[in-house]
């Protein structure tokens, strides 16, 4: 009857090819042709996205407005005609142009300039949390592929314990509490993956948004699940490394150059006239005109100094939060990021190594009969467990990495 027992568990077995590494669980199978490497996705995504589009076209806008830096006020042109200095008709033309002085519309085209470089700031931290949240989805979705392949080969081993259990409980060799207990416990796997399953869809999903692309979106399920860091990922927080610092120091920038514009706009403008005229219908009456334009009351201009000055001490203030806070973020990270990196190395060389050997050693004896199914799932739970419980770390590593590479790594 044992031999009938070992038969019927290891005909289905040699049905299907196992493959058991010592510290993962099998890879999710390929997926189809053309699958995109993470490189490929990013690619993709920052060049066809709406988000870069819309932030492209942002700094193209603030480019075409530097043109109106040296924008002069209108120019203004009189015409009379009728009894002007006489009987007879006649007729005067006048020609106004006010300007400011020169150094004024180079300040203010040096402002419109440091918006550009504002735009475009802008538009580089929305590239890197672009990049940031395609990363993110698509090493969530590869973890997803790997949870995957465990729950079948799990589901694997109890669908032939649970076919082992049934035909046991049919021959007398057992109770009807093992059977029921095995018939179970297959039912709950099958129902985790049909919900993993959907998370998949989901994410594959929200990947062809950020690549904005029809669904779904298939990546290479071969690709490696760990996120890996260079050494220039890793660097120190400055302007070039975080785009959020970069805005900063450039709108620091811009309210400075602001400033500058208002304190010129203090000085006086100029004006310049010419008028010509007929008197009883004689020509040759020309006068030139100049003069200068002075505000009578001076406190509008002095308030909008100090506003621009208090604008600028602004501006360095939160820069310089800003860097506080984010080197204090960044301090954790790395803090965080090395622990979990010692968590990632102990399962991967000795609990995963374990958990193989457990499982193999159950099976063995539960295919020989030494163990009831009971004794074989609380055997192996602990397995199961250990490799679920790795690829929870291994997320938590992969989030840890990536929120550092938001800070400081390159930009794509």
């Amino acid at each position: 009857m044992r031999l009938l027992l070992l038969l019927l568990f290891l005909i289905p077995a040699t049905l299907r090819a196992q493959n058991t590494p010592g510290t993962l669980p099998p890879p999710a199978p390929p997926g189809p042709p053309g699958g995109l490497s993470l490189g490929q996705a990013l690619s993709t995504g920052l060049r066809q996205s709406l988000l870069t589009e819309s932030s492209g076209l942002l700094v193209e806008q603030q480019r075409v407005l530097t043109r109106t830096g040296y924008d002069l006020p209108r120019t203004v042109a009189d015409y009379q005609y009728g009894q002007i200095s006489g009987p007879l008709r006649d007729h005067t033309f006048n020609i106004v142009q006010q300007t400011s002085l020169p150094g004024v519309y180079t300040a203010q085209r040096r402002l419109l300039e440091s918006q550009v470089g504002t735009a475009e700031q802008r538009g580089r931290q929305q590239r890197r949390e672009l990049a940031y949240s395609i990363r993110s989805t698509y090493y969530e979705l590869l973890l997803s592929y790997r949870r995957a392949a465990l729950l079948r080969r799990q589901d694997s081993l109890y669908q032939r314990a649970a076919r082992a259990a049934r035909i046991r409980y049919q021959t007398g060799a057992t109770n009807r509490l093992e059977q029921v207990s095995a018939e179970a416990r297959l039912r709950e796997l099958q129902n985790r993956q049909a919900l993993l399953l959907t998370d998949q869809q989901v994410l594959t999903q929200q990947l062809a948004v950020l690549l904005n692309q029809p669904p779904p979106a298939l990546i290479d399920t071969t690709a490696d699940a760990r996120v890996r860091l260079a050494a220039a990922d890793t660097a120190g927080l400055t302007a070039a490394t975080n785009p959020t610092l970069g805005l900063l120091e450039q709108e620091r920038e811009v309210s400075r150059r602001q400033t500058r514009v208002e304190e010129l706009r203090r000085l006086p403008d100029l004006r310049l006239g010419y008028f010509t005229q007929t008197i009883n219908r004689e020509t040759g009456f020309h006068v030139a005109q100049a003069g200068v334009a002075l505000p009578l009351l001076g406190g509008a201009h002095r308030s909008r100094i100090a506003a621009a000055r208090i604008g600028e001490q602004a501006a360095d203030a939160q820069l310089r939060y800003a860097t506080a806070q984010l080197g204090g973020q960044l301090a954790g990270l790395r803090q965080r990021l090395r622990r979990a990196t010692a968590s990632l190395g102990y399962y991967e060389q000795t609990a995963l190594p374990q958990a193989r050997l457990i499982i193999n050693t159950a099976e063995k004896s539960f295919r020989a009969g030494d163990i009831d199914y009971v004794e074989y799932v609380v055997n192996t739970e602990p397995a199961w467990q250990i490799r679920a419980t790795y690829l929870d770390q291994l997320q938590h590593y992969n989030d840890l990495a990536l929120q550092l590479l938001l800070l400081t790594g390159r930009d794509e």
